[in-house]
């Protein structure tokens, strides 16, 4: 019997640049770069920016269009073109339509499991800002909702808590007497 293996590409497509050329080393800066993209949106938007080792921007990625209050996006579609781009470093964004700067409880866990499975790849995510009206923002990293570790600290892979439903039992076997 003989398998057929299709053979697929995986490339990325530019788009017409939204970004500038200066470093984006602040949330105050983050905020000037995309704020024009996101502040008029009517559903939560959820975008990577992808960085040079210097933090200027390589590109960004829309990585979810939501609802007016939620954004569905998995650590896949984010490290995909931070991968792609050869990214040295990431920063995530969405906005709040409602207004409100809080982060929700998924946003919280998204950027967790984001951090830890970035930190894998040695690709440090710098923050996670939430831009709301008349270019407020709320920076994960300055409000400290959680430490983000810094780009030299290791993440081990027993560290992560991927959320497993059931965890499987171990057998109660007794171990086999040799043949002899």
């Amino acid at each position: 019997m003989q398998y057929e293996l299709e053979n697929v590409s995986i490339r990325m497509v530019k788009e017409p640049p939204l970004l500038s050329d200066k470093p984006v080393n602040s949330p105050g800066r983050a905020v000037e770069v995309l704020y024009d993209l996101l502040h008029d949106m009517d559903r939560e938007v959820l975008v990577i920016v992808n960085l040079k080792t210097d933090m200027t921007p390589i590109n960004m990625n829309i990585a979810s269009m939501g609802t007016v209050n939620a954004s569905l996006a998995s650590g896949r579609e984010l490290l995909k073109s931070a991968v792609l781009s050869n990214a040295a470093a990431a920063m995530i964004f969405h906005n709040h339509p409602s207004g409100s700067l809080t982060p929700s409880q998924a946003d919280i866990r998204l950027t967790d499991k984001v951090i830890k499975a970035f930190s894998l790849l040695d690709i440090p995510v710098m923050d996670h800002i939430i831009l709301g009206p008349e270019r407020q923002y709320y920076s994960m990293r300055e409000n400290g909702t959680f430490r983000i570790p810094e780009a030299s600290e290791n993440v081990r892979v027993e560290d992560l808590n991927f959320n497993m439903k059931a965890k499987p039992k171990r057998s109660r076997t007794k171990p086999r007497e040799e043949a002899r």
